[in-house]
């Protein structure tokens, strides 16, 4: 400021604005000295502005001060005492607001410092991307996986999937978050899990990515010792009998390691020949049904996505349901929503509910569930659609449950094992899953999941 205080730099500038105004009427009226009364007026414009940018000089500290918070420059000085109590208050706030935002810049840059470190030392890759593609944050682990560095491109990715950078960039616009595996050329299965994060420039893709190859190849192992004794179990079950029968039936035509004449033949040998070939036939008949099942399971034709009214495709499957043997028995209660629509191969989601829907009535029927029931309801979230299938027959034990979904496990004595295992294999074509939920003891309920 001009002056240490403003109400003496007001003073001064009110009285000179007021003697250059009467000297210059003085001028102008009484001596006629139209030049000096000129040059007075002048002087008294100049004062006027004066007092106007004197003013104008404490709004435009104001907003060089809100211009360098809004920069984050916290080195402007307060200025001193102005001698009006009303403006070194607003003064002393600002000092104050400053010292605040000061600490705050601190604060934020110890935490930003701390979440660094905790992100630098995950196990898990993180980085985050974007809307032009650009990385702009990656910690180590996501470098080590993925052998892209902060501020290249995303389409350096391509080295693992050429895929991989649409899938990032141009997501199927489901909320939240997505997901999927991509294999590297070191085979190894990285999983990508991609979220959004919208701030007020830009959206920010979080890119989180880790290596479960491990995980997939225990998973398969176990998969496959599972499947490897309940395959042992069925072909030895039809095997067995087939082979003991043989060398029976075999017996009855040798005798001291020579073929029989036929005349020594009689009824009670040529009647269990009979019966025995019959044995082996029926055995040999479940066994090539048992490899048609297999067959099936193996040969999944390829989904054919399209849009399907799901609630008319629900309706529909529940009517050749009732076609089972005493689904006329089962009270049936529905909570299905209008014109419900999804993308899906309606034909494989179709077989998935009917198996279910049998499943479920064999389970009432066979164990003579007290007023039995099946309740089916489609419920929808966001982007993920669910169909739960639910009955009140008894009680799946955890031993069953571990089991259910390996191909050819059946507790029924003429079941094939393919029905749950093979609907559980088409929801994973279809990027969905069939999962089963037996916690509670009065009901049994299979969701159907679809993405």
């Amino acid at each position: 400021m001009g002056y240490k205080h403003f109400y003496i730099a007001i003073t001064v500038r009110l009285v000179i604005t007021i003697l250059l105004s009467m000297a210059g009427a003085f001028l102008f009226f009484e001596k006629q000295a139209y030049i000096f009364s000129l040059i007075t007026f002048l002087l008294l414009i100049a004062a006027i502005i004066n007092i106007i940018r004197y003013f104008n000089k404490i709004n435009q500290w104001i907003a060089f001060f809100l211009s360098g918070i809004e920069n984050e420059d916290t080195s402007i000085k307060v200025p001193g005492k102005s001698g009006n109590s009303a403006i070194d208050e607003v003064y002393t706030g600002i000092e104050r607001f400053n010292n605040l935002f000061k600490q705050s810049k601190i604060d934020i840059s110890i935490q930003e410092q701390y979440y660094r470190s905790v992100i630098d030392q995950s196990a898990t890759g993180l980085f985050s991307v974007n809307e032009y593609g650009r990385v702009i944050n990656i910690n180590p682990a996501a470098l080590k996986l993925t052998n892209i560095e902060e501020y290249h491109h995303v389409n350096g990715l391509k080295t693992i999937d050429p895929v991989l950078p649409d899938f990032i960039m141009n997501p199927d616009h489901k909320p939240h978050e997505q997901s999927a595996i991509f294999e590297n050329q070191y085979g190894q299965k990285l999983l990508f899990k991609l979220s959004e994060i919208n701030t007020s420039k830009e959206i920010i893709r979080l890119v989180a990515v880790s290596d479960i190859t491990k995980e997939l190849d225990n998973g398969k192992v176990d998969a496959w010792i599972k499947l490897a004794r309940t395959l042992s179990h069925e072909i030895m079950n039809n095997i067995a009998p087939i082979t003991t029968l043989s060398q029976v039936i075999s017996n009855y035509f040798i005798k001291n390691k020579k073929t029989i004449n036929a005349a020594d033949l009689d009824s009670k040998t040529i009647n269990n020949t009979l019966k025995g070939l019959k044995v082996i036939e029926e055995r040999s008949l479940g066994l090539m049904h048992f490899v048609d099942n297999y067959r099936k399971f193996t040969k999944l034709p390829v989904p054919k996505l399209i849009p399907v009214n799901l609630s008319n495709l629900i309706e529909n499957t529940l009517v050749a349901a009732g076609t089972f043997s005493k689904f006329d028995t089962i009270k049936l209660e529905k909570s299905i929503p209008e014109n419900s629509m999804v993308i899906t191969d309606e034909k494989l989601l179709s077989q998935v509910i009917i198996n279910l829907l049998k499943n479920a009535c064999e389970a009432l029927i066979f164990h003579k569930a007290e007023n039995p029931k099946i309740i089916i309801r489609l419920r929808q979230y966001n982007s993920t659609t669910r169909i739960e299938i639910t009955n009140n027959g008894p009680h799946i034990p955890p031993e069953i449950r571990e089991q259910i979904f390996v191909p050819f496990f059946t507790t029924k004595d003429d079941g094939s094992g393919v029905g749950l295992s093979l609907s559980k294999q088409i929801m994973l074509k279809m990027n969905g899953d069939v999962l089963l939920n037996s916690m509670n003891e009065k009901s049994t309920t299979f969701t159907v999941i679809l993405n």
